[in-house]
């Protein structure tokens, strides 16, 4: 079963609590499924919750009994589901009971949540989060993908339109507004798996992130310290250590000794410790001084 049809299915198992969601909620399953849509009268799925859950929807908002037909799959084991409305009248009842609601099916946020679970079961995906953050719509005509967009973005929620052929479906990146996404439509599964999920990468990002920061200060330590050894090396075969400012010979001897040592290690075992930057300063210096030499 995959990652989507686990949602799905949660979400097919939650009833509406008010009239006006259940309205809503349908609304979203009819619009998305097509089912309102001129020359459609029939739905397929290959998961029962799904068939059954629009062939109740019908009855109870509507009160239109759809046949829920199940089909063998052609060439492969189990089978798949068709949601199939009687006839032209009865479509008809259906687009009267959503006509008749006028343009306020939408007004409460209650009912905005219903509407997105409803789209959600009929047209939605959802990538198993360990593998990415994407969830999306096959909302199918570009006025459908605008009104979901459109009501996403009431929810707090921004979606990208895409075009492929013909058709135009809705996606959602990253993982907070899938989160916030999933929570509205009220499934609890499937945001537990992904805040999990989320933490264990932020926790593994953060810690490679000081691991490479801390390579990356490592890299630059040793790659500075050759160009100091290199500069103080030249010195000692120009002038020995008697030519290099008394000042300046215990960092000497001390970066040649140590050249994996850090500022501040080297400020910290010199006979008489100075700061880092001092130290710094001293090691500069060397450098300028074996560059003019």
């Amino acid at each position: 079963m995959s990652y989507s049809t686990v949602v799905k299915t949660e979400l097919c198992r939650i009833r509406p609590e008010s009239d006006c969601c259940a309205l809503a909620e349908a609304y979203g399953l009819l619009l998305y499924s097509r089912l309102l849509s001129e020359g459609h009268d029939t739905y397929a799925t290959e998961t029962k919750g799904i068939a059954d859950l629009i062939g109740e929807t019908m009855a109870s908002v509507c009160g239109v009994y759809a046949d829920v037909i199940t089909l063998p799959k052609s060439g492969r084991n189990g089978c798949k589901y068709m949601v199939k409305i009687p006839n032209s009248e009865q479509k008809k009842l259906i687009c009267m009971r959503f006509a008749e609601a006028g343009g306020g099916i939408l007004d409460k946020e209650c009912c905005v949540a219903a509407f997105l679970r409803g789209v959600f079961i009929v047209c939605g995906t959802v990538t198993e989060p360990s593998r990415d953050y994407h969830l999306e719509f096959l909302a199918g005509s570009e006025r459908r993908c605008d009104i979901l967009a459109d009501t996403l973005s009431r929810a707090g929620i921004r979606g990208h339109k895409l075009q492929r052929g013909d058709r135009w479906l809705l996606y959602i990146k990253g993982a907070d507004d899938i989160i916030s996404l999933l929570k509205k439509m009220g499934s609890v599964y499937s945001v537990q798996s992904i805040e999990t999920t989320k933490n264990v990468r932020d926790f593994r990002n953060n810690a490679n992130r000081l691991v490479n920061c801390d390579q990356a200060n490592i890299d630059r330590t040793l790659s500075a310290s050759q160009q100091q050894c290199a500069a103080i090396r030249r010195l000692i075969e120009k002038k020995g250590y008697a030519g290099i400012p008394p000042e300046l010979r215990e960092i000497a001897r001390l970066r040649l000794e140590n050249p994996e040592m850090t500022l501040r290690d080297l400020s910290e075992n010199l006979s008489e410790p100075i700061t880092r930057s001092g130290v710094n300063h001293r090691l500069k210096k060397l450098m300028e001084l074996a560059e003019n030499q």
